[in-house]
Order: C-alpha cells, then sequence, then structure tokens
C-alpha cells in the first residue's frame, strides 16, 4: 500500500484541524502543549531520529521511564518515520529486560534518569547504538539529553512514504505471570480501530479528556482513552506516577470528562477522605478493569451519582473489547449489570466457545474468543506462542465467559484458574464476589488446591482492611449462604498483601506459588 502521507502522520493531520487546541498537560513540568506543539516536537525528534540516529522503518525505539510527554513525542515521531516504539517496565529485573532487549534490538534506548543505575547495568548486557537521558537537569555523563534533540534545527514535516497498514508500530509486553512477557505486535490497523472503537462507542469528541492512570508500557495506558482522545482532538493529562490523593485533586480541578482505571486505583481512592470532597461533575462515566471490581467500592461511587462501570480488554484483543454501555445504562441496570464487563465494542467480534470450537449457548460457560481489526499481529520473535493464541484470525483468550438473554458478557473466570472439586466447575470471581460482600475484607484471591477425596478444593487468600478482624468460621458462615457447598473454600488464610503486578491486578499464579498448600496457613 502506497502511504501518500497518512499512515502514522497522525499529529499532523490532527494538527490542521485544531493547531491551538490543548493536546497534553504534563502535571510534573507544569507544561501545556498544544497540538501544533506536539506536531513540531514529533517532527523535530523523527528529523533526529532519522539524520543523527540513522533510523529507518521497522527499527526499533525504546523507553524506560514513567508517562511524561516524551512518550507521546516518540508515538508521534515513529509513526513518522516508520519505526516502532518499544515501552519497557521499569520493574523488571535487569535480567528480564536484558532478555527482552537481546530478542526485540532496539536501536536507541531512551530512558528516565531516575533509572540512571538499571541502565548502567544493562550495558553490561545488551547492545544498543545509542542511549538519551530524559531530565529536567541536563543529561547523564557521556550521553545526549532530550532537550539537546528538541533543539535541533530541522522541524521540516516527516511521513514515511512505504509504511503499510500491517506495518507494526508498538510492541507492548503482555503481563508475564508465568515466565518472560511476551511482545505483543500492535499495528497501525489495530491502533486506528482500537481508536476507532472507542470513539464511536463512547462518544468521544474534541471536547472530551481524561487524566491517564494507567503506565504507558501498558496496553490500556495507550489505548486506553490516551490515542482515541487525541485522534479526537481532546487533552489528555500526564504524570510520572499515581498518587490517588493527586488524582482525585486533578479529577477536582482539571474536569476531565472519563476515568479509566484498575480496582485497586478505585480501593485507594474511596479510602482518602478526599474522597469525599472531590467534584465529580465533569466526569460522565468512571470504569474499571484488568480485574474484578468489588461491589462495595462500585457503591461508594453510585451513592455519590457517579456512573461506575466495568469493561474488558487484553493486549492481543484490543484492547477495546467490551464495555458497559454506560451512557445507555439507567441506573437500575447499572446495579443490576454491575459484575457485568458489558457488550462487544463497536467494531469487535466475539464469540464463547466450548471445547469443541462450538459456540455455547445464552449463560453458558465457554472460552471468550475475539477477531476483527483491532486484533494483534502476534508476539514478537515467538512464532509458537503466537500461534495458540491466534488461530484462524481469532485470538483465543483463556477466560471464561457467559452472555446473558440481553447480551451481556460476564467473565467467570480463566480457563486455567478454574479447578474442578468433585466433579463440578468452579470459577473463583464468583466466589471472591460473594467474599467481597463482607465488610472486613480488603482484597480476596480464591485458587484451587489438592485434595485426596474431592480432587481439588477452593483456598481463599485474604488480606483484611485496616483495623479490621473476622475469622474463618465468620466468612465460611457467610458464604455457606450464598453459594452451593461445593463452591465454599475448605480453606482460608490471611496475609498482609496480596500479590499483583504491576496494573494492581491480582496474579494467581503467584498466590498459587506463595500460598497454594492445602492449609489453612
Amino acid at each position: 500500500m502506497f502511504n501518500n502521507g497518512w499512515i502514522g502522520n497522525y499529529s499532523y493531520f490532527r494538527a490542521r484541524i485544531n493547531p491551538d487546541s490543548e493536546a497534553v498537560y504534563d502535571i510534573d513540568q507544569n507544561k501545556h502543549y498544544s497540538y501544533k506543539e506536539i506536531d513540531m516536537r514529533a517532527n523535530i525528534l523523527a528529523n533526529y531520529l532519522i539524520e543523527k540516529f540513522k533510523v529507518t522503518k521497522g527499527d526499533r525505539i525504546a523507553f524506560i521511564a514513567r508517562n511524561r510527554v516524551e512518550l507521546i513525542d516518540a508515538y508521534y515521531a515513529t509513526g513518522k518515520c516508520g519505526a516502532i516504539l518499544v515501552p519497557y517496565n521499569a520493574r523488571l529485573s535487569v535480567n528480564e529486560l536484558a532478555r527482552l532487549i537481546e530478542k526485540e534490538s532496539p536501536k536507541v534506548l531512551f530512558y528516565e534518569s531516575i533509572y540512571f543505575d538499571l541502565v548502567d547495568a544493562l550495558k553490561n548486557e545488551v547492545e544498543i547504538e545509542e542511549y538519551v537521558a530524559l531530565s529536567e537537569t541536563g543529561s547523564d555523563s557521556n550521553v545526549i539529553g532530550y532537550e539537546e534533540i528538541m533543539s535541533y534545527g530541522n522541524k521540516s514535516p516527516v511521513f514515511c512514504e512505504d509504511i503499510d497498514f500491517e506495518d507494526i508500530h508498538l510492541i507492548i509486553h503482555t503481563g508475564g505471570t508465568t515466565g518472560l512477557p511476551k511482545g505483543g505486535m500492535i499495528s497501525h490497523r489495530a491502533e486506528l480501530f482500537n481508536a476507532m472503537n472507542e470513539i464511536c462507542t463512547w462518544g468521544i469528541s474534541h471536547t472530551d479528556s481524561a487524566h491517564i492512570l494507567l503506565p504507558l508500557f501498558h496496553t490500556g495506558g495507550w489505548n486506553l482513552l490516551t490515542l482515541p482522545i487525541l485522534h479526537a482532538g481532546g487533552r489528555i493529562i500526564l504524570n510520572k506516577q499515581f498518587d490517588p490523593k493527586l488524582s482525585l485533586k486533578i479529577i477536582d480541578k482539571e474536569k476531565p470528562t472519563f476515568v479509566f482505571g484498575a480496582a485497586t486505583i478505585f480501593r485507594m481512592m474511596v479510602d482518602l477522605p478526599e474522597f469525599g470532597e472531590t467534584d465529580f461533575s465533569s466526569v460522565k462515566w468512571i470504569m474499571a478493569g484488568a480485574a474484578p471490581t468489588p461491589v462495595n467500592i462500585m457503591e461508594k461511587f453510585w451513592s455519590r451519582g457517579i456512573r461506575f462501570v466495568l469493561g474488558y480488554g487484553m493486549t492481543e484483543a484490543g484492547p477495546n473489547n467490551l464495555t458497559a454501555p454506560a451512557e445507555f445504562m439507567d441506573d437500575k441496570t447499572m446495579r443490576k449489570k454491575y459484575a457485568s464487563v458489558g457488550k462487544p465494542m463497536y467494531f469487535t467480534l466475539v464469540k464463547i466457545v466450548d471445547e469443541n470450537g462450538n459456540e455455547a449457548g445464552i449463560n453458558e460457560p465457554g472460552e471468550l474468543v475475539w477477531s476483527g481489526p483491532q486484533i494483534f499481529s502476534g508476539y514478537w520473535g515467538n512464532e509458537e506462542e503466537t500461534k495458540k493464541t491466534l488461530k484462524d484470525g481469532w485470538v483465543y483468550t483463556g477466560d471464561m465467559a457467559v452472555k446473558d438473554e440481553e447480551g451481556y458478557y460476564y467473565i467467570v473466570g480463566r480457563k486455567k484458574n478454574m479447578f474442578i472439586s468433585g466433579g463440578e466447575n468452579v470459577f473463583p470471581p464468583e466466589v471472591e464476589n460473594a467474599i467481597y460482600e463482607i465488610p472486613q475484607i480488603h482484597e480476596v484471591c480464591v485458587i484451587g488446591v489438592p485434595d485426596e477425596k474431592w480432587g481439588e478444593v477452593g483456598k481463599a487468600v485474604i488480606s483484611l482492611k485496616p483495623g479490621e478482624e473476622t475469622s474463618k468460621e465468620e466468612i465460611m458462615n457467610v458464604l455457606k449462604q450464598k453459594l452451593a457447598h461445593y463452591k465454599v473454600p475448605k480453606y482460608i488464610q490471611f496475609v498482609n498483601e496480596i500479590p499483583k503486578n504491576n496494573v494492581g491486578k491480582i496474579v494467581a499464579a503467584k498466590v498459587a506459588e506463595l500460598y497454594g498448600k492445602p492449609a489453612d496457613q
């Protein structure tokens, strides 16, 4: 496909329409950037990459940084020169990062100066041609600083003529709950249709804005709100690191229209005294994803008249896949369907299939599979895992789901996390939801553990709210009134904190590794 200047050149086309509108507010630097300025910065960076670093189409440009405007520059600049942006999770170990870098071979690594020691250790393990320090106080010794790049004289427009719709623009790594994270390849096609999914489903326009709560090394950081709002000409607000008190202040002062995050984020918000004082009147709805959100957290928002719903997505399938249609739901329906992750988004195709690949009936559980123009292109350098996940144009999620009579979908568990007790399938989220209704509970993860009689039984690993107390007996008495006998956990272990990943999602595999013994302790 001959590009003719439109694929990847997104900042230019947006800046043609509303150049003076604010695109990005960087809280940490207290700087506001218009679309005209964002396009100029992207051109400067793209020219520098091409002329100084000899970057060509398909080269990887890596980042180890928290959320900041330079990542937005790099997204647009790599699109202009046909390169691939690879944001890494700085919380990974040197060994893990080295293995990923060895596989993905980035030509340039931009890094925040706070990670100097990490990058210094990486230099002994990997070969990268160029390093750039992102620093407000100047560059690290012998490394070019980003401000030097921004002072580069060539601001001329850039675009890659031979880029194709299926060319990769982002490598986003999966959570890596087992083994090394896999690099999901996200094409220009997938990016654009993900953005259109949100714009068409949620009615995003130039009047909308969002504070980006998820990290920009995560698919949710990019594809949930950031890119859709920037395509539509709205405003995004960035800060380096999530802080619940700061987020409430931003909602109060900056008046975002959408808020998206993980359950842990909203739990931290409602626990603050500032929650009751925050003005949420600008917010159309709040959506939680990445993990089930306890209904008691949702009720805290509902009681203040704030629309709070759930959604679902994954790196490989979107992530813009399922959303509760908040703007089309009345309060009664919202509460009735509180556990639902909603309906398919505008362009997405979905099936729930049994073990033989046949579509499941209404309220029959099966594996959730996705297709459509928003899906990924496979895993970088990992054909074997790609074949397991991507089959005949469908992404097999490993998530078990049901669909009700009104077309609402519910995630009932992971295919791998489901356990069988006495011949009956037990889906942990159902048990966890029942446990979350107990007021003293802070977090819970239910896993299956071996049992001589039943094959497997449930074990609930629980952390309590500060200052709260309860007992196994009290919890069991409550659950016996709510659940079938075989679903009630045989074991309960109390812990201070339940293992989570970088976006606050409880990692069941780690819980099983640490607490998988068939005992209460």
